[in-house]
């Protein structure tokens, strides 16, 4: 199913739906292979190389709207009663790769960058996480975090606002605000602020 297929009723029998203004660039592409799954995608500026994936039931998906002459570049898998939710003004430089386990949560907050090569990884089918119970797979990544080149955020972080990851590889614990962040395990250096100059001083 591609974006010209949307409208913001119900787009098949199954009850799935896609509600969005005119977001989605024709190159998107959304496919359903459940039932009761929703997409919400908020503001007006078009959305290109976007793929995302229903593969259960009530499953979702909420995009914040994005700044013009911003990018966000979306591959998202969504299994069972997944939410993915990314927040407004969020940008990426090239594709960001999301795969969620049955009920998890993603949750993406206003103002982040994501760098190249970066996953987030809400699924611990490997069986290598240290969490249990209901809210073992979900991630949380504070607003306004600036996530580097080549990480994996796995389950179970949780990434404190205003924070830059700089090479760190893995990441699948708490992490606190404001703080640089390097290595592996993920280790706070110190104190940090940066800003969307700062973003673009640093290409």
């Amino acid at each position: 199913m591609t974006s010209s297929d949307f409208r913001t009723r119900p787009i098949d029998d199954r009850g799935n739906l896609v509600a969005q203004n005119g977001a989605l660039d024709h190159r998107a592409t959304v496919s359903f292979s459940g039932r009761h799954n929703r997409l919400v995608v908020d503001g007006d500026v078009k959305l290109d190389r976007v793929t995302i994936r229903f593969r259960g039931d009530n499953g979702q998906v909420v995009i914040g709207a994005v700044e013009p002459g911003t990018h966000l570049s979306l591959d998202i898998t969504v299994a069972e009663g997944a939410k993915v939710e990314i927040g407004a003004g969020v940008t990426s430089e090239k594709t960001l790769t999301v795969v969620t386990a049955s009920g998890a949560n993603v949750n993406i907050g206003a103002g982040c960058h994501i760098g190249t090569n970066v996953s987030v990884v809400a699924d611990d089918s490997r069986g290598l996480g240290r969490l249990s119970g209901d809210s073992r797979h979900d991630v949380v990544v504070g607003e306004r975090v600036w996530i580097m080149r080549g990480a994996e955020i796995r389950s179970g972080a949780n990434i404190g606002d205003g924070s830059v990851l700089e090479m760190t590889p893995i990441v699948d614990e708490e992490l606190p605000a404001g703080q640089l962040v390097r290595g592996l395990p993920a280790t706070p250096v110190r104190p940090v602020f940066w800003d969307r100059e700062t973003l673009e001083a640093s290409r």
